[in-house]
C-alpha cells in the first residue's frame, strides 16, 4: 500500500462525513475483476502473442480503473510479468474464487467493532496488480477505494494468507481516516504520524484475530517477525532522534518495505504495535482509533522512551 496516497483522503472528508452508515449485511461487495481476467488469460493460451492477447481482451477494457490505481499495463509490462504469474496462478484462481466468503466474514466481524465505518465510501476492486501491490488505497471517482491485487497477496503473503488479518489492516486505515482525517492531511507526515498509522492498524488487526500468528499479523515479513526487544530498543531509540521528520529518507528508512540498511525493514511497523500494544490495554479499538492529533506527538515521544529504556 502506498501510504501517500492515503494521506489525500483529507480531501474526500466531507464526503465521506456525509455519507449514511450501513449495515454489515448492507455493505457492497466488492467489484471483482478476476472472472473476466481468467476468461482472458485462459483464451491467451491459445494465442501467439500472449501477454498482447490478455492485454487486449482484459487490461485494455480496464484502462481506466488502472490509471485509477496508479498503474499503466503496457504491453512489455505484461510480458515480463505473465512468465512469473504462471507460476502461481493456481493458487491466485483458488484465492480470487474464495475470496467472497472471506469478504464477508470480514465485513461481519469488522463492523461489529466499528459499526460506524462507511463502509459504502470505501469500494474494493479484486484484479490482478502486476505484483505491483497486495492492497492499495488511492483516490478515485470522489471516493477513497481498496484496490486488491489477488496476484499480489499470493506473491507476498503465500497461497495460504489469512486474509482475515490482511483485511482488518487495510479496512482500519480507511476507518481511522474518516475519523481523524487531520491526521492523514500532510503528504509527508511526520515520523511519529506514520507510526501510529501504521501500529495501530497492525495492532488492530492483532486484536481481531487473536489466533494469528506474529508473522501474520506483521503481514508475513519472517525477518520483521523474528527481531528481538534489543532490536526493538535500538529502533524506538532512532525513531525518538528522528520524531518530527518528514523526510522521505527517514519515511522509507523505518516504514519501506524495500529498505535495505542497519534497520529492518519497516521496523516502524513492528514499534508501532510495540507502542498501540502499550497504549491500548483494557480500551476499545474505536476509542483508540479517535486518538486526537494534538495529543498525539507526545503519546509517541514518551512511549518511544519507555521503550528505549526498557521498560515495561
Amino acid at each position: 500500500m502506498h501510504r501517500r496516497d492515503l494521506l489525500r483522503l483529507a480531501a474526500l472528508s466531507p464526503l465521506l462525513a456525509a455519507a449514511g452508515r450501513l449495515p454489515a449485511a448492507a455493505a457492497p461487495a466488492p467489484t471483482d475483476l478476476m472472472p473476466a481476467f481468467w476468461r482472458a488469460y485462459d483464451a491467451g493460451h491459445a494465442a501467439e502473442d500472449r501477454a498482447r492477447a490478455i492485454g487486449q481482451a482484459f487490461f485494455a477494457p480496464n484502462a481506466e480503473l488502472y490509471a485509477g490505481a496508479g498503474l499503466k499495463p503496457t504491453p512489455e509490462r505484461l510480458a515480463a510479468w505473465l512468465p512469473q504469474f504462471d507460476a502461481i496462478a493456481e493458487p491466485a484462481r483458488r484465492l480470487s474464487q474464495g475470496f467472497a466468503g472471506h469478504y464477508r466474514r470480514h465485513v461481519e466481524h469488522f463492523q461489529r467493532e466499528f459499526p460506524d465505518f462507511q463502509r459504502e465510501r470505501a469500494p474494493i476492486y479484486l484484479m490482478p496488480s502486476l505484483f505491483n501491490f497486495d492492497g492499495h488505497l488511492r483516490p478515485w471517482q470522489g471516493k477513497l477505494p481498496l484496490f486488491v491485487g489477488i496476484d499480489g497477496i499470493v506473491r507476498y503473503h503465500g497461497a495460504d494468507a489469512n486474509l482475515s488479518v490482511f483485511l482488518d489492516h487495510e479496512s482500519f486505515h480507511l476507518y481511522h481516516g474518516q475519523l481523524v482525517p487531520e491526521l492523514l492531511m500532510d503528504e509527508q507526515p511526520p515520523v511519529y504520524g506514520s507510526l501510529w498509522i501504521e501500529g495501530l492498524a497492525t495492532y488492530v488487526s492483532e486484536r481481531l484475530n487473536p489466533d494469528a500468528s506474529r508473522v501474520q499479523v506483521l503481514l508475513d515479513d519472517r525477518k520483521l517477525a523474528a527481531v528481538d526487544d534489543a532490536t526493538v530498543r535500538d529502533l524506538a531509540g532512532k525513531l525518538l532522534a528522528v520524531l518530527d521528520s518528514t523526510s522521505a529518507d527517514d519515511a522509507n528508512r523505518f516504514f519501506g518495505a524495500g529498505h535495505k540498511g542497519p534497520e529492518p525493514a519497516r521496523g516502524g511497523y513492528l514499534v508501532g504495535l510495540s507502542i498501540a500494544r502499550r497504549i491500548g490495554r483494557d480500551r476499545p479499538l474505536a476509542e483508540l482509533a479517535r486518538t486526537p492529533l494534538a495529543k498525539l506527538r507526545a503519546s509517541m515521544q514518551q512511549q518511544l522512551q519507555a521503550l528505549a529504556a526498557g521498560e515495561g
